[in-house]
Protein backbone atom coordinates (compact mmCIF):
# COMPACT_ATOMS: atom_id res chain seq x y z
CA UNK A 1 0.00 0.00 0.00
CA UNK A 2 2.82 2.38 0.87
CA UNK A 3 4.54 1.65 -2.46
CA UNK A 4 1.34 2.44 -4.39
CA UNK A 5 0.84 5.66 -2.42
CA UNK A 6 4.42 6.78 -3.19
CA UNK A 7 3.87 6.06 -6.88
CA UNK A 8 0.69 8.13 -6.96
CA UNK A 9 2.43 11.04 -5.21
CA UNK A 10 5.32 10.88 -7.70
CA UNK A 11 2.88 10.96 -10.62
CA UNK A 12 1.08 13.97 -9.18
CA UNK A 13 4.30 15.86 -8.53
CA UNK A 14 5.89 15.18 -11.96
CA UNK A 15 3.87 17.85 -13.84
CA UNK A 16 4.64 20.38 -11.09
CA UNK A 17 8.37 19.65 -11.35
CA UNK A 18 8.24 20.15 -15.12
CA UNK A 19 6.34 23.40 -14.62
CA UNK A 20 9.09 24.78 -12.40
CA UNK A 21 12.03 23.60 -14.57
CA UNK A 22 14.35 26.45 -15.51
CA UNK A 23 15.99 27.10 -18.85
CA UNK A 24 19.64 28.21 -18.83
CA UNK A 25 20.99 29.89 -21.97
CA UNK A 26 24.70 29.54 -22.71
CA UNK A 27 26.18 32.18 -24.97
CA UNK A 28 29.58 31.81 -26.68
CA UNK A 29 32.19 32.73 -24.07
CA UNK A 30 30.13 31.51 -21.11
CA UNK A 31 31.48 28.64 -18.99
CA UNK A 32 29.03 25.76 -19.59
CA UNK A 33 30.23 23.81 -16.55
CA UNK A 34 29.37 26.70 -14.24
CA UNK A 35 25.89 26.78 -15.73
CA UNK A 36 25.51 23.01 -15.37
CA UNK A 37 26.66 23.04 -11.76
CA UNK A 38 24.06 25.70 -10.86
CA UNK A 39 21.21 23.93 -12.69
CA UNK A 40 18.69 21.79 -10.86
CA UNK A 41 17.60 18.32 -11.95
CA UNK A 42 14.98 18.64 -14.68
CA UNK A 43 16.34 21.96 -16.02
CA UNK A 44 17.21 22.69 -19.66
CA UNK A 45 20.69 23.79 -20.76
CA UNK A 46 20.66 25.54 -24.15
CA UNK A 47 23.74 26.35 -26.21
CA UNK A 48 22.91 29.41 -28.28
CA UNK A 49 24.16 29.74 -31.88
CA UNK A 50 27.86 30.53 -32.18
CA UNK A 51 31.26 28.98 -31.46
CA UNK A 52 31.69 27.65 -27.91
CA UNK A 53 35.46 27.05 -27.52
CA UNK A 54 36.65 25.31 -24.35
CA UNK A 55 39.45 23.33 -22.72
CA UNK A 56 38.76 19.98 -21.01
CA UNK A 57 37.51 20.53 -17.48
CA UNK A 58 35.76 18.27 -14.98
CA UNK A 59 36.52 14.62 -15.78
CA UNK A 60 38.30 15.69 -18.98
CA UNK A 61 35.07 16.96 -20.56
CA UNK A 62 34.01 20.26 -22.07
CA UNK A 63 30.76 19.63 -20.17
CA UNK A 64 30.35 17.01 -17.44
CA UNK A 65 26.81 15.88 -16.56
CA UNK A 66 25.83 14.26 -13.25
CA UNK A 67 22.11 15.07 -13.02
CA UNK A 68 18.88 14.74 -14.96
CA UNK A 69 18.91 17.56 -17.53
CA UNK A 70 18.06 18.28 -21.14
CA UNK A 71 20.92 19.77 -23.17
CA UNK A 72 20.06 21.41 -26.47
CA UNK A 73 22.55 22.60 -29.04
CA UNK A 74 20.71 25.11 -31.19
CA UNK A 75 21.27 25.09 -34.93
CA UNK A 76 24.48 27.04 -35.51
CA UNK A 77 25.89 26.23 -32.06
CA UNK A 78 29.24 24.41 -32.04
CA UNK A 79 30.81 23.06 -28.85
CA UNK A 80 34.49 22.70 -29.75
CA UNK A 81 37.80 21.73 -28.15
CA UNK A 82 40.32 24.57 -28.50
CA UNK A 83 43.49 24.19 -30.57
CA UNK A 84 46.45 22.55 -28.78
CA UNK A 85 44.42 21.69 -25.69
CA UNK A 86 45.96 18.20 -25.70
CA UNK A 87 49.70 17.77 -26.27
CA UNK A 88 52.07 14.84 -26.61
CA UNK A 89 52.96 13.31 -23.22
CA UNK A 90 55.97 11.27 -22.10
CA UNK A 91 53.97 8.72 -20.06
CA UNK A 92 53.66 5.34 -21.82
CA UNK A 93 50.61 3.09 -21.81
CA UNK A 94 51.11 -0.64 -22.34
CA UNK A 95 48.36 -2.51 -24.16
CA UNK A 96 48.84 -6.18 -23.39
CA UNK A 97 45.47 -7.89 -23.77
CA UNK A 98 44.72 -7.56 -27.49
CA UNK A 99 45.08 -11.32 -27.56
CA UNK A 100 44.93 -13.49 -24.48
CA UNK A 101 47.50 -16.12 -25.38
CA UNK A 102 50.45 -15.00 -23.24
CA UNK A 103 52.16 -17.40 -20.87
CA UNK A 104 54.17 -14.55 -19.34
CA UNK A 105 53.21 -10.88 -19.17
CA UNK A 106 56.41 -9.49 -17.67
CA UNK A 107 57.53 -6.62 -19.92
CA UNK A 108 58.16 -3.20 -18.37
CA UNK A 109 59.02 0.16 -19.91
CA UNK A 110 61.77 2.58 -18.89
CA UNK A 111 63.87 5.38 -20.26
CA UNK A 112 62.72 8.90 -21.08
CA UNK A 113 60.64 9.35 -24.22
CA UNK A 114 61.98 12.30 -26.23
CA UNK A 115 58.56 13.74 -27.22
CA UNK A 116 59.66 13.92 -30.86
CA UNK A 117 56.40 12.57 -32.30
CA UNK A 118 53.45 10.36 -31.30
CA UNK A 119 54.62 6.74 -31.35
CA UNK A 120 53.33 3.20 -30.92
CA UNK A 121 55.99 0.54 -30.30
CA UNK A 122 55.15 -3.07 -31.14
CA UNK A 123 56.99 -5.81 -29.21
CA UNK A 124 56.62 -9.48 -30.24
CA UNK A 125 58.40 -12.56 -28.89
CA UNK A 126 59.72 -14.21 -32.05
CA UNK A 127 61.39 -17.36 -30.68
CA UNK A 128 61.29 -19.61 -27.61
CA UNK A 129 64.72 -20.41 -26.19
CA UNK A 130 65.96 -23.96 -25.69
CA UNK A 131 69.14 -25.67 -24.42
CA UNK A 132 69.87 -22.77 -22.09
CA UNK A 133 69.33 -20.07 -24.74
CA UNK A 134 67.00 -17.15 -23.96
CA UNK A 135 63.80 -16.27 -25.76
CA UNK A 136 64.07 -13.50 -28.34
CA UNK A 137 61.87 -10.60 -29.35
CA UNK A 138 61.28 -8.34 -32.33
CA UNK A 139 60.22 -4.71 -32.28
CA UNK A 140 59.26 -1.74 -34.41
CA UNK A 141 57.76 1.73 -34.03
CA UNK A 142 54.85 3.38 -35.84
CA UNK A 143 54.98 7.17 -35.76
CA UNK A 144 51.33 7.99 -35.25
CA UNK A 145 48.35 7.19 -33.08
CA UNK A 146 45.56 6.97 -35.65
CA UNK A 147 43.96 3.65 -36.53
CA UNK A 148 45.74 2.44 -39.70
CA UNK A 149 42.74 0.47 -40.92
CA UNK A 150 40.36 1.71 -43.56
CA UNK A 151 40.95 5.06 -45.24
CA UNK A 152 42.60 6.87 -42.33
CA UNK A 153 45.02 9.60 -43.39
CA UNK A 154 48.18 8.52 -41.60
CA UNK A 155 51.17 10.63 -40.59
CA UNK A 156 54.52 9.83 -42.17
CA UNK A 157 56.29 6.95 -40.42
CA UNK A 158 59.44 4.92 -40.91
CA UNK A 159 57.45 1.70 -40.60
CA UNK A 160 53.83 0.61 -40.76
CA UNK A 161 51.79 -0.11 -37.66
CA UNK A 162 52.59 -3.55 -36.26
CA UNK A 163 55.79 -4.05 -38.26
CA UNK A 164 58.78 -5.37 -36.30
CA UNK A 165 61.88 -5.00 -38.49
CA UNK A 166 64.32 -5.40 -35.56
CA UNK A 167 64.30 -9.14 -34.91
CA UNK A 168 65.95 -11.87 -32.89
CA UNK A 169 66.93 -9.67 -29.93
CA UNK A 170 67.89 -11.96 -26.99
CA UNK A 171 65.93 -11.43 -23.76
CA UNK A 172 68.71 -10.98 -21.21
CA UNK A 173 66.86 -9.59 -18.21
CA UNK A 174 68.64 -6.26 -18.72
CA UNK A 175 67.30 -3.09 -20.31
CA UNK A 176 67.09 -3.06 -24.13
CA UNK A 177 67.30 0.37 -25.79
CA UNK A 178 64.72 0.80 -28.55
CA UNK A 179 64.27 4.32 -30.01
CA UNK A 180 63.37 7.88 -28.92
CA UNK A 181 64.86 7.22 -25.46
CA UNK A 182 62.54 4.24 -24.76
CA UNK A 183 63.85 1.09 -23.07
CA UNK A 184 62.18 -2.22 -22.16
CA UNK A 185 63.09 -5.27 -20.14
CA UNK A 186 61.53 -8.62 -19.31
CA UNK A 187 61.37 -10.23 -15.90
CA UNK A 188 62.28 -13.69 -17.22
CA UNK A 189 64.75 -14.76 -19.89
CA UNK A 190 62.66 -17.78 -20.90
CA UNK A 191 59.11 -19.05 -20.61
CA UNK A 192 57.45 -16.70 -23.12
CA UNK A 193 55.44 -18.21 -25.93
CA UNK A 194 56.23 -17.24 -29.50
CA UNK A 195 53.89 -14.55 -30.80
CA UNK A 196 53.15 -12.83 -27.48
CA UNK A 197 52.55 -9.17 -28.29
CA UNK A 198 52.69 -5.83 -26.46
CA UNK A 199 52.05 -2.28 -27.65
CA UNK A 200 53.58 0.80 -25.99
CA UNK A 201 51.81 4.05 -26.85
CA UNK A 202 53.05 7.62 -26.42
CA UNK A 203 50.20 9.98 -27.24
CA UNK A 204 48.01 12.84 -26.03
CA UNK A 205 45.51 12.78 -23.15
CA UNK A 206 41.83 12.02 -23.65
CA UNK A 207 39.11 14.65 -23.95
CA UNK A 208 35.33 14.48 -24.29
CA UNK A 209 32.67 16.85 -25.53
CA UNK A 210 29.74 15.99 -23.24
CA UNK A 211 30.39 13.29 -20.64
CA UNK A 212 27.71 11.62 -18.51
CA UNK A 213 29.20 9.74 -15.56
CA UNK A 214 32.82 9.14 -14.62
CA UNK A 215 32.62 5.35 -14.38
CA UNK A 216 32.29 4.60 -10.67
CA UNK A 217 29.64 6.99 -9.44
CA UNK A 218 27.72 5.36 -6.59
CA UNK A 219 24.23 6.38 -7.77
CA UNK A 220 22.65 6.22 -11.18
CA UNK A 221 22.59 9.32 -13.35
CA UNK A 222 19.29 9.10 -15.22
CA UNK A 223 17.10 10.89 -17.74
CA UNK A 224 19.63 12.95 -19.66
CA UNK A 225 18.76 14.19 -23.15
CA UNK A 226 21.28 15.66 -25.61
CA UNK A 227 19.33 17.07 -28.53
CA UNK A 228 19.28 19.74 -31.19
CA UNK A 229 20.72 20.65 -34.57
CA UNK A 230 24.10 21.87 -33.33
CA UNK A 231 27.58 20.33 -33.49
CA UNK A 232 30.19 18.86 -31.16
CA UNK A 233 33.68 19.19 -32.65
CA UNK A 234 36.60 17.53 -30.86
CA UNK A 235 39.11 19.27 -33.16
CA UNK A 236 41.37 16.24 -33.63
CA UNK A 237 43.04 18.08 -36.50
CA UNK A 238 44.66 20.56 -34.10
CA UNK A 239 45.22 18.37 -31.04
CA UNK A 240 47.33 15.30 -30.23
CA UNK A 241 44.95 12.37 -29.92
CA UNK A 242 45.07 9.35 -27.64
CA UNK A 243 46.26 6.26 -29.49
CA UNK A 244 43.58 4.00 -30.90
CA UNK A 245 44.75 1.05 -28.73
CA UNK A 246 44.74 2.76 -25.34
CA UNK A 247 42.10 2.58 -22.64
CA UNK A 248 40.79 6.16 -22.81
CA UNK A 249 40.00 7.54 -26.27
CA UNK A 250 38.27 10.74 -27.33
CA UNK A 251 34.56 11.04 -28.02
CA UNK A 252 32.01 13.77 -28.65
CA UNK A 253 29.65 12.05 -26.18
CA UNK A 254 30.71 9.57 -23.48
CA UNK A 255 28.23 7.63 -21.33
CA UNK A 256 30.16 5.83 -18.59
CA UNK A 257 29.21 3.76 -15.56
CA UNK A 258 25.91 3.92 -13.68
CA UNK A 259 23.95 5.85 -16.28
CA UNK A 260 20.49 5.00 -17.56
CA UNK A 261 17.74 6.42 -19.77
CA UNK A 262 19.84 8.65 -22.02
CA UNK A 263 18.85 10.01 -25.43
CA UNK A 264 21.32 11.48 -27.93
CA UNK A 265 19.33 12.85 -30.84
CA UNK A 266 19.76 15.10 -33.85
CA UNK A 267 23.23 16.54 -33.24
CA UNK A 268 26.26 16.42 -35.55
CA UNK A 269 29.60 15.09 -34.29
CA UNK A 270 32.90 15.64 -36.06
CA UNK A 271 36.73 15.49 -36.03
CA UNK A 272 37.05 12.98 -33.21
CA UNK A 273 38.25 9.47 -32.42
CA UNK A 274 34.66 8.29 -31.77
CA UNK A 275 31.39 10.17 -31.92
CA UNK A 276 29.48 8.33 -29.13
CA UNK A 277 30.86 5.79 -26.66
CA UNK A 278 28.97 4.03 -23.89
CA UNK A 279 30.08 1.31 -21.48
CA UNK A 280 30.00 0.15 -17.88
CA UNK A 281 32.84 -0.09 -15.37
CA UNK A 282 34.09 -2.75 -12.95
CA UNK A 283 36.29 -2.47 -9.87
CA UNK A 284 37.80 -5.96 -10.10
CA UNK A 285 41.24 -6.75 -11.49
CA UNK A 286 41.12 -7.47 -15.21
CA UNK A 287 42.06 -10.97 -16.37
CA UNK A 288 43.12 -12.05 -19.87
CA UNK A 289 40.26 -12.55 -22.29
CA UNK A 290 37.71 -10.34 -20.56
CA UNK A 291 37.42 -11.87 -17.09
CA UNK A 292 37.55 -9.94 -13.83
CA UNK A 293 38.20 -10.81 -10.21
CA UNK A 294 35.35 -10.16 -7.74
CA UNK A 295 34.39 -6.53 -7.43
CA UNK A 296 31.60 -4.03 -7.99
CA UNK A 297 29.97 -3.64 -11.40
CA UNK A 298 28.85 -0.17 -12.48
CA UNK A 299 26.41 -0.83 -15.31
CA UNK A 300 24.92 1.42 -18.00
CA UNK A 301 21.55 0.79 -19.62
CA UNK A 302 18.74 2.15 -21.77
CA UNK A 303 20.72 4.32 -24.19
CA UNK A 304 19.17 5.66 -27.40
CA UNK A 305 21.24 7.25 -30.18
CA UNK A 306 19.07 8.35 -33.07
CA UNK A 307 18.91 10.76 -36.00
CA UNK A 308 22.48 11.96 -35.38
CA UNK A 309 25.21 12.70 -37.93
CA UNK A 310 28.84 11.63 -37.64
CA UNK A 311 31.22 13.36 -40.07
CA UNK A 312 34.56 11.87 -39.15
CA UNK A 313 36.89 11.36 -42.13
CA UNK A 314 39.81 10.18 -39.98
CA UNK A 315 38.09 8.27 -37.18
CA UNK A 316 35.18 6.06 -36.15
CA UNK A 317 31.60 6.54 -34.93
CA UNK A 318 29.68 4.57 -32.28
CA UNK A 319 31.38 2.28 -29.72
CA UNK A 320 28.91 0.24 -27.67
CA UNK A 321 30.88 -1.52 -24.94
CA UNK A 322 34.63 -1.50 -24.25
CA UNK A 323 37.01 -4.33 -23.24
CA UNK A 324 38.97 -2.02 -20.92
CA UNK A 325 35.82 -1.06 -18.95
CA UNK A 326 34.21 -4.32 -17.98
CA UNK A 327 30.88 -3.50 -16.42
CA UNK A 328 27.68 -4.39 -18.25
CA UNK A 329 25.96 -2.36 -20.96
CA UNK A 330 22.32 -3.19 -21.63
CA UNK A 331 19.56 -2.14 -23.99
CA UNK A 332 21.22 0.19 -26.48
CA UNK A 333 19.50 1.52 -29.60
CA UNK A 334 21.63 3.03 -32.34
CA UNK A 335 19.03 3.70 -35.02
CA UNK A 336 18.45 5.96 -38.02
CA UNK A 337 21.80 7.75 -37.91
CA UNK A 338 24.00 8.97 -40.77
CA UNK A 339 27.77 8.55 -40.63
CA UNK A 340 30.92 9.06 -42.69
CA UNK A 341 34.01 7.45 -41.13
CA UNK A 342 37.51 6.29 -42.06
CA UNK A 343 37.34 3.11 -39.97
CA UNK A 344 34.64 0.99 -38.31
CA UNK A 345 31.42 2.98 -38.06
CA UNK A 346 29.32 1.03 -35.52
CA UNK A 347 30.91 -1.39 -33.07
CA UNK A 348 28.80 -3.51 -30.70
CA UNK A 349 31.54 -4.63 -28.33
CA UNK A 350 32.36 -6.13 -24.95
CA UNK A 351 29.65 -6.95 -22.38
CA UNK A 352 26.87 -5.47 -24.50
CA UNK A 353 23.60 -7.32 -23.90
CA UNK A 354 20.55 -6.33 -25.91
CA UNK A 355 20.94 -3.84 -28.75
CA UNK A 356 19.40 -2.54 -31.94
CA UNK A 357 21.28 -1.20 -34.96
CA UNK A 358 18.50 -0.32 -37.37
CA UNK A 359 18.04 1.97 -40.34
CA UNK A 360 21.47 3.60 -40.40
CA UNK A 361 23.16 5.03 -43.50
CA UNK A 362 26.87 4.27 -43.42
CA UNK A 363 29.76 5.53 -45.52
CA UNK A 364 32.91 3.92 -44.11
CA UNK A 365 36.48 3.44 -45.28
CA UNK A 366 36.65 0.37 -43.04
CA UNK A 367 33.95 -1.89 -41.61
CA UNK A 368 30.39 -0.63 -41.52
CA UNK A 369 29.15 -2.67 -38.53
CA UNK A 370 31.59 -4.87 -36.62
CA UNK A 371 30.17 -7.06 -33.83
CA UNK A 372 33.21 -7.59 -31.64
CA UNK A 373 34.00 -9.70 -28.60
CA UNK A 374 31.21 -10.63 -26.19
CA UNK A 375 28.19 -8.77 -27.55
CA UNK A 376 24.86 -10.60 -27.59
CA UNK A 377 21.09 -10.38 -28.11
CA UNK A 378 21.33 -7.92 -30.98
CA UNK A 379 19.13 -6.96 -33.91
CA UNK A 380 20.81 -5.48 -37.01
CA UNK A 381 18.36 -4.60 -39.76
CA UNK A 382 17.69 -2.24 -42.66
CA UNK A 383 21.13 -0.63 -42.64
CA UNK A 384 22.48 0.77 -45.91
CA UNK A 385 26.17 0.90 -46.78
CA UNK A 386 26.84 3.58 -49.41
CA UNK A 387 29.78 4.67 -51.60
CA UNK A 388 31.52 1.29 -51.51
CA UNK A 389 32.24 -0.41 -54.82
CA UNK A 390 34.42 -3.18 -53.38
CA UNK A 391 31.56 -5.42 -52.27
CA UNK A 392 32.35 -5.26 -48.55
CA UNK A 393 29.69 -6.80 -46.30
CA UNK A 394 27.59 -4.56 -44.09
CA UNK A 395 28.08 -6.71 -40.97
CA UNK A 396 31.15 -8.65 -39.80
CA UNK A 397 31.73 -10.61 -36.58
CA UNK A 398 34.95 -11.45 -34.75
CA UNK A 399 37.11 -11.41 -31.63
CA UNK A 400 40.83 -11.56 -30.83
CA UNK A 401 42.38 -14.84 -29.76
CA UNK A 402 41.31 -15.87 -26.28
CA UNK A 403 38.19 -13.66 -26.16
CA UNK A 404 34.57 -14.84 -26.31
CA UNK A 405 33.15 -14.52 -29.80
CA UNK A 406 30.11 -12.27 -30.28
CA UNK A 407 26.73 -13.94 -30.38
CA UNK A 408 25.42 -13.67 -33.97
CA UNK A 409 22.69 -11.01 -34.04
CA UNK A 410 19.38 -11.31 -35.81
CA UNK A 411 20.05 -9.74 -39.22
CA UNK A 412 17.72 -8.67 -42.00
CA UNK A 413 17.94 -6.49 -45.11
CA UNK A 414 21.37 -4.94 -44.53
CA UNK A 415 22.47 -3.76 -47.95
CA UNK A 416 25.56 -2.51 -49.71
CA UNK A 417 23.88 -0.31 -52.30
CA UNK A 418 26.63 -0.91 -54.89
CA UNK A 419 26.65 -4.65 -54.18
CA UNK A 420 24.69 -7.11 -56.24
CA UNK A 421 22.42 -8.30 -53.44
CA UNK A 422 21.41 -7.73 -49.85
CA UNK A 423 23.44 -9.25 -47.04
CA UNK A 424 21.62 -10.92 -44.18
Amino acid sequence: MKTILNLVIAMLLAPLAALHADEHLIEPGDNPQDVMDRAAPGDRIVFQPGLHLHHPGKHRALLYVAKSVEIELKQGATLKLVDNATKLEAAPEITTDQDAGKKLDDMEVGGAFDLSKPSIFTIVTDSEGSDGQPDTFAWGVFHGVDNPQGSTRLAASESKFGETPHRGVPITGDWHVLQHGVKIRFGSKTGHNKGSRWFITYDGPEAYGIRIGHGRQADYIANVRIIGKGTIDMNATHNVQPGFLVKNINACVLIHGRVRDVVVEGITMTDTNRSVMCYGEHSGRFLPGGGVTPGESFDAENITIQHTRTLNPNGAAYLLGHPSFRGQLRNVKCNHNYMETAVTAIEPNFNLDGYEVIGNIIKSGGNAIHCWRHSKNGVIADNLRIHDNTGKPVVVLGAPRGWAQPQPPMMKNNRNHLGESAFK
